[in-house]
């Protein structure tokens, strides 16, 4: 584990927060109780069996539906470190997010780690204005949110949108709701229309950490 800062409880919240992220999730239950509005997906994030730089923690998640879990519809590397530019009165977190720019080559990853080793830095691209502002909730969970400003862009079907994003996330559970706005008139354009997504955790990779 690489978690490069000078505050302790920093270092301790990244390691908490990448923690409970590290994981197998499925949101079957909520599935089989709604099936107009919830197919069965699969969440995996994994840990980098070697970071890709010295601080933070680096994490690669797959987004795939349980029919069809080889070929993952949404993947992302994500690297959770201190928010050094915040400048309130308590230190926070962030969650930088990065594209893989060959993303097929690394379809199953999550559950074949050690294929990660094959990925450096030059390899990923960073998402501008998709970073994820990370706050911790009296309820002893760690709420999520894209950072403001409309800026993570999104092209779906040809049309350009802005992504809303937000995950609530606790030792065991994972709530997510990510929506497609308008830039201009703010309407949703994709997403859920049902509410957010209901996960639980049925393996944990926190050892990996």
């Amino acid at each position: 584990m690489t978690v490069q800062t000078q505050i302790p409880e920093i270092r301790s919240e990244i390691a908490t927060l990448a923690s409970w992220m590290a994981g197998e999730f499925s949101n079957l239950e909520q599935a089989i109780a709604n099936p107009p509005f919830f197919a069965h997906i699969r969440l995996c994030i994994r840990p980098f069996p070697e970071p890709l730089s010295d601080r933070g923690i680096w994490l690669y998640s797959e987004q795939a539906y349980d029919y069809e879990i080889t070929r993952p519809y949404r993947t992302a590397i994500l690297h959770i470190l201190h928010d050094e530019e915040y400048e309130g009165d308590e230190p926070r977190l962030k969650i930088d997010t990065y594209k893989i720019k060959d993303e097929p080559a690394f379809y199953g990853a999550s559950r074949e780690p050690e294929r990660l080793k094959q990925l450096g830095s030059e390899d990923i691209t960073m998402l501008g204005g998709c970073s994820m502002l990370v706050q911790r909730t009296p309820q002893n969970t760690f709420k999520v949110n894209v950072e403001p400003g409309k800026k993570c862009c999104v092209i779906r079907k040809g049309q350009e949108t802005y992504l809303n994003s937000e995950f609530e996330i606790g030792e065991t559970r994972f709530v997510s709701l990510e929506r497609g706005h308008d830039p201009v008139t703010d309407e949703r354009v994709w997403g859920s229309i049902a509410g957010p997504f209901e996960f639980e955790k049925k393996a944990s990779f926190a050892a990996e950490i």
